[in-house]
């Protein structure tokens, strides 16, 4: 398999490299938080039911196929555009073909052509994330990755802000058309700035791994001996709580009478500034204690912040305002949780396959998490979100028990 990554410390990037790793990153964010806080906001305020919003959370779950696209992406190269610079012109240009198709819709009469924009959008989306994630990991030296991080994570929580809070803020004034196109401009921005970049060259062995590789390793990996099959159950299961209360809160807070530049505030603002100023708590645990210890520790904080939506259903809806605070502790929850499950990933990756068996894992971890979105909606829609809060108070008080027995396994 290729070895990713500048194998040529001397080189320095250039500012055009630089500036195509922030927007990319940026904008990757921009999309998905346009469409699963900002399409999905402005859908419920124009009628649409949980069971309808469902779907389109469950369209969401594209990103779970990342482990199948980034090998797609290494082995069918655009050589003459460049390595990774025709992936991302050709997804940005699709992503712009789906934008426009959706300023022509009328959701609530076009629902079929709506939900194949829908699903255009979310599938060049996914291929324009690995296309940049590649490029992050082929231009970047080994000694500016930390930096790159950096970069990385400014990058997209400025774009959730603009796809989220911004959008809204948009339809809030002026409707749905003017908030796509807006997104449109961003989109044919970034088109022009990748057809002026030149790619760099990286020295790598030419290596072009046979499909049938790629696929029979999604079942190998798994049948390593370090790898135990409690290690699969947990990725599927660590995602589902927080993804079944974040899948609720677009319509919760719609049904509580939040308006939408509120909720673009709250969660495309508010969330990833609490999110950027939690996270770094995670790394500095992580050097005193064990990824196990701190992952429990996270999960039991988690059990909290479920509880205090469990209370605020028994006594705060006469104060809608209050659910704001399970909302933003819930974000700091998993700001820590996130570092902490890739850190495990990465030490179950072998290294010559990291790549692939990182991707492998996390996509697991996706699968639990969007599958979840995807119940919870309907599980509101049949009994209410009470019973949403509980079952995922339920589960999460299941894993961190399961974490508090399966310590040495899971080390």
């Amino acid at each position: 398999m290729q070895r990713f990554g500048n194998a040529n410390k001397a080189t320095s990037l250039t500012k055009q490299d630089w500036a195509i790793l922030a927007t990319t990153a940026g904008f990757k964010f921009c999309i998905v938080a346009f469409y699963m806080i900002g399409i999905i906001t402005m859908l419920k305020e124009m009628g649409f039911d949980l069971k309808q919003l469902s779907w389109f959370y469950l369209l969401g779950g594209m990103e779970m196929a990342k482990f199948i696209v980034s090998p797609l992406i290494e082995r069918y190269r655009l050589k003459r555009i460049g390595q990774f610079r025709g992936w991302l012109c050709l997804s940005s240009l699709i992503i712009f073909i789906a934008l426009f198709m959706l300023h022509f819709i009328q959701p609530q009469r076009d629902f079929t052509l709506l939900m194949v924009a829908c699903v255009l959008l979310n599938l060049s989306s996914l291929f324009f994330g690995c296309a940049a994630l590649g490029l992050t990991c082929a231009i970047l030296p080994f000694e500016q990755r930390g930096f790159g991080g950096v970069i990385q994570v400014i990058a997209g929580r400025v774009g959730k802000m603009l796809g989220g809070g911004l959008v809204l803020l948009i339809y809030h004034h002026y409707g749905w058309q003017s908030a796509v196109d807006l997104i449109s401009v961003f989109a044919l921005l970034l088109i022009l700035q990748i057809s002026l970049y030149s790619e760099p060259t990286v020295v790598a062995e030419p290596q072009n791994p046979p499909l049938r590789f790629l696929f029979t390793r999604f079942f190998h990996f798994w049948q390593q001996p370090h790898i135990s099959f409690r290690w699969l159950i947990l990725l599927l299961f660590v995602f589902i709580p927080s993804g079944m209360v974040v899948s609720s809160f677009v319509p919760r807070l719609n049904t509580l009478g939040w308006s939408s530049q509120h909720i673009g505030l709250l969660l495309s603002v508010f969330e990833p500034l609490c999110a950027i100023a939690f996270a770094p708590l995670s790394g500095l645990l992580l050097k005193k204690y064990s990824r196990v210890s701190v992952t429990q520790w996270v999960l039991f904080s988690q059990i909290f912040a479920f509880c205090l939506f469990i209370l605020f259903e028994y006594v705060g809806t006469d104060f809608p305002y209050l659910i704001a605070v399970p909302i933003l502790l819930l974000s700091m929850t998993y700001a820590l949780l996130v570092p902490c499950l890739l850190a495990m990933i990465m030490d179950k990756s072998t290294q010559t396959y990291a790549t692939l068996d990182s991707s492998l894992q996390f996509s697991v971890a996706l699968l639990g998490a969007y599958l979840a979105g995807f119940a919870s909606l309907r599980l509101a829609y049949a009994l209410g979100y009470l019973m949403v809060y509980l079952t995922a108070t339920f589960i999460a008080v299941g894993m961190w028990r399961f974490f508090g027995y399966r310590k040495e396994e899971l080390s």
